[in-house]
């Protein structure tokens, strides 16, 4: 791999972290705006960010309530209808 695409991938990750921030903190346009560029640059890179970086806050979920990670995916899941 290329240090460009290294870096790009760097980028699309930070922008995903910045975007899910973003989402917490309630800001929808820094949200639309992150993820709209991100998007435009590599929309499979950008999209399989937020499902890793998803996985690892189920997985850290699933660490701190003695769940399985499916568990809380499901408590997750179950919550947000």
């Amino acid at each position: 791999m290329r240090g460009s695409e290294r870096k790009n991938q760097a980028g699309l990750h930070r922008a995903a972290v910045d975007a899910v921030a973003a989402c917490l903190a309630g800001e929808d346009a820094d949200i639309h705006n992150l993820t709209d560029a991100a998007v435009r640059q590599d929309a499979l890179l950008a999209a399989l960010n937020l499902v890793a970086l998803a996985a690892a806050a189920v997985t850290a979920l699933a660490e701190a309530t003695g769940r399985t990670p499916h568990e809380a995916l499901r408590s997750i899941d179950r919550a947000g209808r």
